[in-house]
């Protein structure tokens, strides 16, 4: 029986969904359908028997909703492999990568009973208009220390590839 896959993603400003659709769309080119919804839209983990489950971490921390969907489904999640992937670092700095995996894993400890396979850490998007509330109020003031951060999008879509390729190959060996 193939392996039933549910992508479930946090965003703000769309790049941590467009990272879960591109993991989709590596499933699909190797063979495994899959599932993309936001976590606010998963009202169960029934069938399914890998998460995929990616969030943003926005000033050291992740979504209130990311949080909100380990609660909810953590006897599914228990019974279930999950794998995580975060974006952090809009610099493609290793100390930025490193301080991003260290802070993940202190919001992760927060849920000891939560064990995922992998948690990877990708580069991510930093756009003034795609700042979400209430960081946005920040754009208002006057001296904003945000202006101050150059645009960048430093997500690797070969390396997510990559990764989401051996993720297929560890559930569905033939992929």
């Amino acid at each position: 029986m193939p392996a039933s896959v549910l992508i479930a993603y946090v965003t703000r400003s769309g790049s941590t969904g467009e990272v879960a659709q591109a993991i989709g769309a590596t499933f699909h080119e190797a063979g495994l359908e899959s599932d993309i919804l936001p976590v606010g839209h998963v009202k169960s983990l029934a069938g399914k028997s890998i998460v995929i489950l990616g969030a943003p971490l926005y000033m050291g921390r992740f979504p209130k909703e990311f949080y909100r969907f380990l609660s909810a489904h953590r006897a599914a999640l228990g019974a279930t492999r999950c794998w995580c992937f975060v974006l952090g670092p809009t610099r493609a700095e290793p100390t930025d990568f490193e301080a991003a995996r260290k802070q993940a894993t202190k919001q992760l400890l927060r849920y000891g009973w939560f064990h995922p396979v992998d948690v990877h850490i990708f580069g991510g998007r930093w756009n003034m208009q795609g700042v979400p509330f209430p960081f946005s109020l920040v754009l208002h003031l006057p001296g904003n220390p945000l202006a101050k951060i150059p645009m960048s999008d430093i997500r690797d879509w070969s390396a997510i590839h990559d990764w989401t390729m051996g993720i297929a190959c560890q559930i569905a060996p033939a992929a």
